[in-house]
C-alpha cells in the first residue's frame, strides 16, 4: 500500500475515534502543523499521522499490515493445496466420467462466481466470499489486540464503494491460484498416466450429447483445443482405449478447464486489479464535513505574535524580532510560572513569561516558526515539578537546538527537581560562544 493511502486511513482512524472519545491533546502538534506551508488537507493529514505516532495508532497500523499479509500468505498457500485437491478428485475414477470431471473441477468455481458477482453490484462493501471473510479473520487474529478496533471500519469508510475492486481482486487472485494449480496437476497426471474417459446419460441421447460437447468445445477450439469428432464422442458411451480416443478427450477437458475456469478468473483479477489502482488515485480527504472545518480552523497558519502579557511589549516584540533576525544568535531567556514582578538579567534577550495560555501559545507559536539556538528555562524551585509544567518543557525543548535549566532560588521543591537530572546553567550560558 502506498504511504499516501496509509497516510489518508490513519487520519480517518483518528476521526473515528475522536468522534467516539473526543479530541486529542494536540496543542503542540496543532502548533507544528500550523508551521508548515501546505494545504490545508495536508496540514490535517500530517497532524493525524502526528498523532498515531504518540498513542501507538501508526505502529498498530503496521501490525495489523503484518498481520494481513502473513494471512494472505498463508491462503495463496491453501488455495495451492485445493486446487491440486480439486485435480486429484476429478481424476480419482477411472474410466473418467467426462461431464462428472467438469462438474468437480468448474463447480464451485462456477457457483462462487456469481455469488462474487451478485454481491458486486448489490452488496458492494461486503464481497461475498468465504475467502476474504477468512483473509479477515486470520489477519485479526494475528495480529491480536496489539491493533486499534477503528482501524477496519475507517479503511472500509475511507474508500467506500472502491473497496469492491479490492476484495474482487483479492478474491479472484486466490481462485486463478486454485484453478492454476489444478491445471498443473492435470497436465501432469494427464502426461504420466493413462486415462479412459466415458459419458454416461439417462435422459439424453447420443446426439445431444454430440451437440453438447460441440457447445462446450467451441470457444476452447479458438485457442487451439480440438474437440473430438463425432465417432469418438459417440462410441465413448463406453469408455475408449484407444490412445488417440484419450488424447482427443484430455485435450477437450483441459480446453473447458482453461477458458470456462482460469481465464475468466484471470481476467476477473486483472480488471480488477486495474480499477481498484485507478480509484486509489481518486481517493481524498473530504474536508468539508463538519468535524474538519472544527479542525481548520485550529490548524490556520502560524502568524509570529510575541507579545508580553503585562502590555509593555509593542516595542520589546519589535525588538526583539530584530534582534533574532539581525544579530542571529536565537539565544533566549523564558521564565514558566514566576511572578512577572521578577527581573531577567539585562545581559541575556528575555523572550517572556509563560504564565497564562494566552501567553504560552505566543512564545511556543513564535519558537515554531524561529527555533532557538539556545534556550534558557527560568523555573522557579518552590513550584512543584508536576505534569503539566514537565509537558511545558518538553515542548520548549523541542523548539530549541541546545537547552538549560535556569534556578533561580533554592525553594522548597529544589530536590524534587534535581531528581529530574535536567542540564542546568546560569545566564552567562547564554552568552557563550555557541
Amino acid at each position: 500500500m502506498r504511504e499516501e493511502l496509509k497516510s489518508l486511513w490513519i487520519t480517518q482512524t483518528i476521526h473515528l475515534i475522536e468522534n467516539e472519545s473526543g479530541r486529542f491533546a494536540d496543542q503542540d502538534i496543532n502548533r507544528q502543523v500550523r508551521a508548515m506551508q501546505t494545504s490545508l488537507t495536508n496540514r490535517i493529514v500530517m497532524r493525524a499521522v502526528m498523532l498515531s505516532q504518540e498513542n501507538g495508532l501508526l505502529s498498530a497500523q503496521k501490525t495489523l499490515l503484518r498481520a494481513a499479509k502473513l494471512s494472505f500468505i498463508i491462503l495463496l498457500f491453501l488455495s495451492t493445496i485445493f486446487g491440486a485437491t480439486l485435480a486429484f478428485g476429478a481424476l480419482s475414477q477411472d474410466p473418467i466420467n467426462l461431464y462428472w470431471a467438469i462438474f468437480s473441477l468448474l463447480g464451485v468455481h462456477l457457483v462462487t462466481l456469481c455469488i462474487w458477482l451478485l454481491s458486486f453490484f448489490f452488496f458492494s462493501n461486503l464481497g461475498g466470499s468465504l475467502l476474504v471473510y477468512c483473509w479477515l479473520w486470520l489477519t485479526k487474529k494475528f495480529s491480536q489486540k496489539k491493533t486499534v478496533q477503528q482501524l477496519i471500519p475507517a479503511f472500509v469508510e475511507l474508500f467506500g464503494v472502491r473497496i469492491r475492486w479490492l476484495i474482487g481482486f483479492v478474491l479472484n487472485l486466490f481462485w486463478t491460484l486454485i484453478l492454476s494449480s489444478a491445471l498443473l496437476v492435470l497436465v501432469v497426471l494427464f502426461s504420466t498416466q493413462h486415462y479412459r474417459f466415458e459419458w454416461k446419460t439417462t435422459l439424453l441421447s447420443s446426439d445431444a450429447i454430440i451437440n453438447l460437447t460441440h457447445y462446450l468445445g467451441w470457444l476452447p477450439s479458438f485457442i487451439g483445443f480440438t474437440i473430438p469428432n463425432n465417432d469418438i464422442i459417440r462410441l465413448s458411451e463406453q469408455a475408449l482405449n484407444a490412445s488417440d480416443a484419450r488424447s482427443a478427450w484430455a485435450i477437450w477437458l483441459l480446453g473447458i478447464f482453461c477458458v470456462y475456469g482460469l481465464i475468466i478468473r484471470l481476467l476477473c483479477m486483472v480488471i480488477c486489479g486495474l480499477n481498484w489502482i485507478r480509484s486509489c488515485r481518486q481517493i481524498k480527504l473530504n474536508t468539508q464535513t463538519a468535524c474538519y472545518q472544527l479542525l481548520a480552523n485550529d490548524l490556520q497558519p502560524l502568524l509570529v505574535n510575541v507579545e508580553d502579557a503585562d502590555s509593555k511589549g509593542k516595542d520589546k516584540v519589535s525588538r526583539l524580532t530584530n534582534h533574532f533576525i539581525e544579530d542571529g544568535q536565537g539565544a533566549f531567556l523564558v521564565a514558566i510560572d514566576i511572578q512577572e514582578d521578577w527581573s531577567p538579567p539585562g545581559s541575556v534577550t528575555f523572550l517572556g513569561f509563560l504564565n497564562t495560555r494566552e501567553q504560552r501559545r505566543n512564545i511556543l507559536d513564535y519558537l515554531q516558526l524561529s527555533p532557538a539556538k539556545k534556550l534558557l528555562i527560568a523555573i522557579d524551585t518552590d513550584r512543584t515539578p508536576d505534569r503539566g509544567m514537565l509537558n511545558l518543557i518538553n515542548q520548549l525543548m523541542n523548539k530549541s537546538q541546545q537547552n538549560r535549566i535556569w534556578f533561580i532560588n533554592q525553594g522548597k521543591q529544589l530536590n524534587n527537581w534535581q531528581v529530574l537530572s535536567l542540564q542546568s546553567a546560569t545566564p552567562t550560558w547564554l552568552n557563550e560562544e555557541f
